[in-house]
């Protein structure tokens, strides 16, 4: 039995797909993510399965080389992932920030309680040395 590049590329996306559905129960990979991922996975399915409709969208948009459009849809689909997790880094990096104002402030709170507590225990200790000595 002779292996067409099809049958391989089906088995490939098939193996991708669940990937990245065992990557997402494991806690690896989180749902918003693998969203992008799980639809890569599906549009090597149907081309796979389909190949003559990679012709037929070439054809409609005006492509003459149809592996070329494969090319393009690969690219801006990366491009794509790539925006959605530079805006992702993005609220993570605002998120720190915040996060370690927040905790500088806390800090600053705590050590200020705490000179005013020493300051509170200083102050009581000297009248009651002043009166032993009377």
């Amino acid at each position: 039995m002779k292996l067409d590049i099809f049958t391989i590329s089906f088995v490939l996306s098939i193996g991708f797909t669940a990937w990245i559905l065992y990557l997402i129960r494991a806690r690896k990979l989180k749902e918003q993510y693998a969203m992008l991922w799980l639809l890569l996975g599906l549009v090597m399915m149907v081309l796979s399965l389909f190949p003559s409709l990679l012709d037929k969208v070439a054809r409609l948009i005006g492509v003459a080389y149809a592996p070329s459009l494969l090319y393009l849809f690969g690219l801006a689909g990366v491009l794509f992932i790539l925006l959605h997790l530079t805006i992702a880094v993005s609220s993570l990096t605002h998120r720190i920030v915040v996060l370690t104002q927040t905790v500088a402030l806390q800090e600053q709170r705590l050590s200020q309680g705490e000179r005013e507590t020493a300051a509170e225990i200083e102050a009581a200790a000297q009248p009651a040395e002043g009166g032993d000595l009377q």
